[in-house]
């Protein structure tokens, strides 16, 4: 308690609640929707494309038990969605992580 009081650490300047941080980033499962936020320049479609995320999961159990067959090689439709899907999931995290003047801005700039 004494090096508390006579020696106080520096605390630096104050901070800004208004002013985040430029290269902010949120949990690593939050990265592709992150990606597709920060690369679409109109707000109001920037976040109707993060809704339709979880819409399209909601629908997935619909369309799948519309299928009798179990085995995904009677499926090709589903399984080429499922790969489509991760690959772009994949790949919007993984450009998340780069700084956005070096990531893909997915040609709408």
């Amino acid at each position: 308690m004494g090096l508390a009081v006579l020696e106080p650490s520096m605390i630096g300047e104050p901070a800004d609640p208004f002013a985040s941080p430029l290269e902010i980033l949120p949990e690593w499962y939050f990265f592709p929707v992150f990606q597709i936020f920060r690369t679409v320049p109109n707000q109001l479609l920037g976040v109707l494309l993060m809704v339709s995320v979880p819409a399209g999961l909601l629908i997935v159990p619909f369309l799948e038990n519309v299928n009798k067959f179990q085995n995904p090689f009677h499926r090709p439709v589903a399984t080429t969605i499922f790969l489509i899907g991760t690959t772009v999931a994949l790949w919007l995290g993984i450009r998340a992580t780069i700084s956005i003047d070096k990531s893909l801005t997915l040609g709408l700039f």
